[in-house]
């Protein structure tokens, strides 16, 4: 509902023109000086990246409206939404509408409310803003009696809707932090009854600013710097990653399906870093983001993450190990999918409460709680294959298979470990701890697994990956299921 300052593109169109401004001349490159060495041409694409990297880490350049180089600030954090104030039901005289986490200094924020169902009432009424720090908050929702919660709050603004569906005036307000960062909670109440006894729904339109100008809550503060720290590593390391499966490839003679399933699984989690970075990029823009891509970058995450971990399952149920083929491991496939479905019902239950009082990084609440336990269950069934398949295996692959266990256990439980971790922390600083325990994680699996997989390493030698597509080339002893 909220849209960027009068004057401005919206994010993606602004991005897609830099990107734009930033490869056109690479391409004239190419075609007009056709014998430029390859050397330089490497060089002249990398130049082109990195300022396309500048540009994201450095949002803040961006033309003006007549199209002029020029510093211009996001308008703020925007949240906008409806909320139900007033009625029978005593909890809706009370109605949280959302938070915000100041660093040190002076920030400010500013408000606006407009009936939206009914569009007018007989007379204007007076309701009441309540601003609450986050040191009271916890006494504040313990309180039984929400009408005397009034009582906790630092600020109190009056805020007179009606009689017409207009919006009302902003309401400026500033809020100074000295020896800590703290998290406000800003709650509209009706407790005096001025509107009319039955539930009326309201719009509302909120925007914080940080003292440095920055629209980042104070928990999302650095995430974008890291960020793009990360997909310049994750582009290293595709690069790396092609380099060392081509070499492969023509050693082996082809790629091995546990190969192509890993580089799927590192491909969709690069297609989600890369909108996850552009969704932060455009809030520095417009306060806003890019929801779209936000909820796709998590969800192609979760998926991401489900494709590795039935890969590691895969591996330890015994295939390439006892068996060439699936076979009748063929029902990881459904089993995958439904874990899958599962992780992307709990994104989208987690996304309709983004803006939860009590939420401060993707995963909190019952949501993290769940993905914990699923993570465990998933760990607990990888113990067991691995010792099923140890049983049945040989020596060599009892041997590789107590060192698999304990790098897939590592895996397994970092989130847990993360999640739990992160708890310790001051809530303005888990989504930071949450979200760069997560990168590093990803990071460190693909690393492994690469290694594991594309090295002449214990794994080499006691799975099909060693074995030749010459004649004879098979393995001793390997059960080759069609």
């Amino acid at each position: 509902d909220v849209q960027p300052a009068s004057g401005r593109p919206g994010c993606i169109q602004e991005l897609s023109r830099q990107m734009s401004r930033c490869f056109s001349s690479r391409i004239t490159q190419a075609f007009s000086v056709p014998n430029t060495p390859r050397r330089s041409s490497a060089t002249s694409t990398g130049r082109h990246l990195l300022q396309l990297l500048v540009l994201l880490v450095s949002p803040g350049w961006m033309p003006d409206a007549g199209g002029h180089a020029g510093i211009i600030l996001a308008a703020a954090k925007a949240v906008s939404g409806p909320v139900r104030l007033s009625g029978p039901r005593r909890e809706n005289h009370w109605r949280y509408l959302s938070k915000f986490g100041y660093d040190i200094g002076r920030g400010s924020y500013k408000l606006r409310f407009r009936l939206n169902q009914p569009r007018s009432i007989p007379e204007a009424a007076n309701v009441s803003l309540e601003v609450y720090l986050d040191e009271q908050w916890p006494t504040v929702e313990s309180t039984p009696d929400i009408c005397v919660r009034s009582q906790y709050a630092k600020q109190k603004f009056d805020v007179t809707l009606g009689p017409s569906d207009n919006w009302t005036d902003w309401l400026d307000g500033t809020v100074n932090q000295v020896v800590r960062p703290h998290i406000w909670y800003f709650v509209l109440s009706d407790c005096n009854h001025a509107l009319p006894n039955f539930t009326h729904r309201l719009k509302f339109e909120f925007h914080a600013l940080q003292p440095s100008g920055s629209e980042f809550s104070v928990e999302m503060k650095g995430l974008m710097l890291a960020n793009v720290i990360n997909l310049c590593c994750f582009c290293g390391f595709i690069f790396h990653f092609r380099q060392k499966t081509k070499a492969f490839s023509k050693s082996a003679g082809y790629v091995h399906p546990v190969i192509w399933t890993l580089a799927s699984g590192m491909f969709i989690q690069f297609i989600a870093q890369l909108m996850h970075t552009i969704h932060l990029w455009c809030y520095c823009y417009d306060g806003d983001g890019a929801k779209a891509l936000e909820v796709l970058s998590e969800i192609l995450f979760m998926i991401a993450q489900v494709i590795q971990t039935s890969l590691l399952i895969l591996i330890a149920l015994g295939y390439t190990l006892l068996q060439s083929k699936i076979g009748e491991l063929d029902l990881m496939i459904p089993m995958s999918f439904m874990i899958g479905v599962i992780h992307i019902m709990l994104v989208g239950f987690g996304k309709i409460q983004d803006d939860a009082h009590y939420k401060f990084h993707e995963n909190e609440g019952l949501i993290g709680w769940i993905l914990m336990l699923i993570r465990l269950g998933l760990w607990a069934w990888f113990l067991w294959a691995v010792r099923s398949s140890s049983r049945a295996g040989g020596s060599k692959i009892q041997n590789f298979l107590r060192q698999f266990g304990i790098g897939g256990s590592v895996y397994f439980l970092a989130y847990p470990a993360i999640f739990l971790v992160t708890q310790v922390f001051a809530p303005y600083y888990q989504h930071y701890v949450m979200s760069c325990g997560q990168m590093l994680m990803q990071g460190g699996f693909n690393v492994w697994l690469s290694s594991l997989f594309l090295t002449r390493g214990e794994y080499f030698k006691v799975s099909t990956l060693s074995s030749s597509d010459l004649p004879g080339g098979a393995k001793t002893g390997m059960v080759k299921e069609e």
